[in-house]
């Protein structure tokens, strides 16, 4: 609840609100990765008005026209490659939405911090290498906070293809649900 509330309560009644709500006027918020049964990650994005904290974060607001990716949880061999797969599919689901462009608070960490450890379970800042890797860009920065933005417009045909060589295809989850949409 971090995102969802400028106090970050754990109310269990306002989480399911916010979820309803948010899943009413934008659809699924979100992906989740698998590997076979297990969940190896979780990405929460959702439209930047949809986030109370993100808009008195220091290096903020988001910009009205962008989703916001608020946090990952990935755990497995593979973090890197996970964060990245998310990622690739939230900006293809994005811009499928007709949203302009994606955002995303991020940090640089120190050259000594692997960039496995950097993936590896809950985030709210990325690693701005890595968004940087992917064609994020800069926007504004608040001490080692910058919110970092992606313009979709400029996405390309031949972008798929190489999503399609970095993050193989997607697979289903559990029980043959398919990923969400």
């Amino acid at each position: 609840m971090f995102w969802q509330t400028l106090r970050g309560t754990a109310d269990e009644a306002a989480r399911d609100q916010w979820a309803h709500r948010t899943e009413r006027s934008f659809g699924p918020w979100g992906r989740m990765l698998s590997d076979g049964d297990a969940v190896v990650g979780v990405l929460q994005y959702g439209p930047s008005a949809a986030f109370p904290r993100a808009q008195v974060l220091p290096a903020g607001p988001p910009a009205r026209d962008a989703a916001l990716i608020t946090c990952a949880y990935v755990t497995g061999p593979d973090a890197v490659g996970a964060v990245e797969r998310l990622v690739l599919e939230a900006l293809a689901d994005i811009k499928g939405r007709g949203m302009q462009a994606i955002e995303a608070f991020a940090m640089r960490y120190p050259d000594q911090v692997p960039a496995a450890e950097r993936a590896t379970l809950n985030h709210t800042l990325f690693d701005m290498e890595m968004l940087e890797g992917l064609g994020f860009r800069p926007v504004r920065a608040h001490g080692q906070v910058s919110l970092m933005r992606i313009e979709l417009g400029g996405l390309v045909p031949g972008m798929a293809a190489r999503a399609r060589a970095v993050i193989g295809d997607l697979s289903p989850l559990p029980g043959g649900t398919p990923l969400p949409a």
